[in-house]
């Protein structure tokens, strides 16, 4: 195998599908298959349950594949300057030269790399306008833990017409609604791992505004095509707990304020919340919202910000990283926080426009 690409190219390629590969992997499941026919090279790299390819075009001399380790051949590319890198492949090796300066990596063997079926069946077009802000918006409420697989999914199920997508960690709840796209499923739900949609969101990342995403599913399979990329992951197996049953039908408490000077008080407030305990306190009355955040070791840190505020006085703690992530997911300049008391769980959303809806539990606090 012998091609030539400028740089910046290959480096997003190779980024794109390494980013899948995880560290935990040995042999040729660690690397990343190039994959060269004329002057179209496929970069595949797979962790067994997602698995990303994406293509470019290049400067063909000599078809072949070839496994190299992941992580190195991104970091050697990147390393080069600006300008044609020239990769060729020999038995076990593969040399990676631009002006004066030569890499040679050692390669796997291409028999041991996975047979990873290719993409197949109708693709069904979606806008990736809304689903792509719907997924950005839900996404950061799945949780990380694989201790609780099924909650490191985000729900794509149908509600009237429309996709709802759902995603929650058990300390909060996003819940996007995205019009006039079906359900992908069909009557079916389906649970996609929120690591796959990361990768479909950089993906579609600088793609055009009219830009569609093609979806293929079967019984253990999603696959998203976005351009010259392909994402494919496995289905979490299981049935998604009954979370909208959480959501009050009304709150008695209504705060609505300017999503911008929240946000920059907020993180503030973030700066002394040092550990997993801390909290930010809030304080509702009817001339705004005071803001706190107290620690033993480093001090405290107080604000007052404007805002509507409907209701009886109310003091509440919240994980100030999760409620920042809620409050910056809303679109428009303002923002509603709804509560009952202290330790029910409150919802934030937008003034106008529900679609979009997070609900956080509260942190208790002597």
């Amino acid at each position: 195998m012998r091609f030539k690409s400028e740089r910046d190219l290959l480096v997003e390629a190779l980024g794109s599908a390494s980013r899948v590969v995880a560290s935990r992997l040995v042999g040729a499941t660690s690397g990343v298959l190039l994959h060269l026919t004329g002057n179209h090279l496929v970069v595949t790299g797979t962790d067994l349950d997602i698995t990303v390819r994406t293509s470019i075009d290049v400067i063909g001399m000599e078809d072949g594949s070839a496994v190299v380790p992941a992580r190195l051949l991104v970091d050697a590319v990147r390393s080069l300057e600006p300008g044609a890198v020239t990769v060729q492949s020999a038995e076990e090796s593969i040399e990676v030269t631009l002006g004066r300066a030569r890499f040679s990596l050692r390669t796997f063997a291409v028999s041991d790399y996975p047979n990873l079926p290719p993409v197949t069946g109708q693709l069904v077009s979606v806008a990736a306008g809304d689903l792509v802000q719907g997924l950005s918006q839900v996404v950061r409420a799945a949780a990380t833990d694989d201790a609780r697989p099924l909650l490191t999914g985000v729900l794509f199920t149908t509600e009237g017409n429309d996709l709802r997508l759902i995603a929650t960690d058990s300390y909060r709840l996003a819940v996007r609604d995205v019009p006039g796209v079906q359900g992908i499923g069909g009557s079916h739900d389906v649970l996609v791992p929120a690591r796959a949609l990361q990768e479909l969101q950089r993906a579609t990342g600088s793609a055009a505004e009219d830009a569609e995403i093609g979806v293929t599913l079967t019984d253990a399979e999603i696959s998203f095509v976005v351009g010259p990329t392909s994402i494919s992951s496995r289905l979490i197996d299981g049935n998604y707990p009954s979370v909208l049953q959480l959501i009050p039908a009304a709150y008695p408490n209504r705060l609505r304020v300017a999503k911008d000077t929240f946000l920059t008080s907020l993180r503030r407030a973030k700066l002394l919340a040092k550990d997993s305990t801390s909290s930010v306190r809030l304080t509702m009355h009817e001339r705004g919202v005071d803001i706190r955040t107290q620690s033993h070791d480093a001090g405290d840190v107080e604000d007052n910000v404007d805002a509507d505020y409907a209701g009886d006085e109310l003091t509440i703690a919240f994980n100030p990283n999760f409620l920042i992530e809620g409050v910056d997911a809303v679109p428009g300049d303002e923002v509603v926080l709804e509560m009952s008391d202290a330790v029910r769980p409150a919802m934030v959303h937008g003034v106008d426009d529900e679609r979009f809806r997070y609900l956080l539990m509260p942190v208790r606090v002597q």
